[in-house]
């Protein structure tokens, strides 16, 4: 691809759709994210522990989990744009209540609860608002770069540590958080501000099949497996590369930073490299997961540049597959995206959800290289899983007669 073409191809994605979709998912993830970036102050203000804390971040996820199918099949009724304005209205009425209200771990719990559930209708409105404009010949790169927003909003997160909650504190910190509600509003179009869609959702996928409940299920259980990733890699990493590896804490937190950046790097590479080939996502989502699990089983017994360079590689690969999860089924089942990418979406809050307990768990009870282990296996399995889907959504090539036979 020439430096032209690139140039063409990033001037005509939607950009302000997307921007207000990362803004509607980053808002909406705020009261979690803030809540551990102000673990410190948390703990010496409310008796906050690292126990609790995974509860309370169980879940909120958990309940995203629940809530993102059915919320996804209201959004197709109602339209996205109701949806993020609803949307927009709940994450900002969390925020300040947790600034106002949140002295005790019960009122965080509700209060979290009520925001997982606003969360669960964040994404499928947001996938449904890029599909129905972006052309379909780049929808892998815009969802590459949709799904790069959770990665960036952890990073703001951290940022918020020195510039806001040690300045002025957590409850003010929450407050200014809602600042971000305005300008997504703002961002928003209304229904006759904009040309006509460039996707129409009767486009078809390339060459798979839509995909039934079954397929749907079978990709958010491979979804959920692959959530451990997250965890692994954003709540332990420190942890391990301290206790395990000999770094200061200091250089963990510099190379958790850098994993993210290559996160955010995997998951716009997969899917430019996807629209460059016209794939399906399957080959690149189940090729991704693949890499991850032999990265993480490496990961065991490394310590020094050996350990940089493969928990690089983990986020990468092992957690650089969200955009491209989202691309495959919104390239198979263009006409129902919001409802769709809703069952998927709840796989990937579900393992997001349960990841703390389970790997906290393993690390308490075995070790840090045992959890290592076991996200391997995990990312094994979902690799597997991905490419059955892939097979059984595949559609026949169509036979080609010569000239002369016909």
């Amino acid at each position: 691809m020439t430096g032209d073409s690139r140039l063409s191809t990033l001037s005509a994605l939607p950009w302000r759709r997307l921007v207000l979709s990362i803004l509607i998912v980053a808002l909406a993830t705020q009261p979690v994210f803030l809540m551990a970036a102000s673990f410190l102050q948390l703990e010496e203000d409310i008796g906050l522990t690292p126990t609790t804390l995974g509860i309370l971040t169980a879940a909120f996820f958990l309940t995203a989990a629940v809530t993102s199918a059915p919320l996804g099949r209201v959004v197709e009724r109602i339209g996205w744009r109701r949806s993020m304005r609803i949307n927009l209205v709940g994450s900002a009425t969390v925020l300040i209540a947790i600034a106002l209200f949140a002295r005790s771990f019960a009122a965080f719990a509700v209060l979290l609860i009520v925001g997982g559930a606003v969360y669960g209708l964040a994404n499928p409105a947001a996938n449904k608002s890029l599909a129905e404009q972006v052309d379909p010949s780049r929808r892998g790169i815009i969802f590459g770069l949709k799904h790069a927003g959770i990665p960036s909003s952890t990073l703001l997160a951290g940022l918020a540590v020195p510039l806001l909650i040690l300045t002025v504190g957590w409850p003010a910190t929450y407050a200014i958080a809602v600042l971000l509600a305005p300008i997504a509003w703002l961002l928003i179009p209304t229904e006759h501000a904009e040309s006509i869609p460039l996707a129409a959702a009767s486009t078809p996928g390339r060459g798979s099949r839509p995909l039934d409940a079954i397929d749907l299920a079978m990709l958010a259980g491979a979804a959920a497996l692959s959530a451990l990733v997250a965890i692994s890699l954003g709540t332990f990493l420190v942890a391990a590369a301290v206790e395990e590896a000999s770094f200061s804490e200091s250089a963990a937190g510099i190379l958790l930073f850098a994993g993210s950046l290559a996160s955010i790097a995997g998951r716009i590479t997969a899917g430019a490299v996807t629209d460059r080939v016209g794939g399906r996502g399957f080959a690149g989502l189940a090729v991704m997961m693949g890499a991850g699990s032999v990265v993480f089983f490496l990961l065991r017994p490394a310590t020094g540049a050996m350990f940089v360079v493969l928990v690089l590689l983990a986020f990468a690969t092992g957690w650089g597959w969200p955009g491209m999860m989202t691309f495959t089924v919104v390239n198979a089942n263009a006409s129902t995206v919001a409802a769709s990418s809703g069952i998927t979406q709840a796989g990937i809050f579900l393992g997001a959800g349960l990841g703390p307990v389970v790997l906290g768990w393993t690390i308490e009870n075995a070790s840090f290289a045992t959890s290592w282990l076991l996200v391997s296996l995990a990312l094994l399995i979902a690799a597997s899983i991905v490419t059955i889907v892939g097979r059984r959504t595949r559609l026949p090539q169509p036979l080609h007669q010569p000239e002369e036979a016909r």
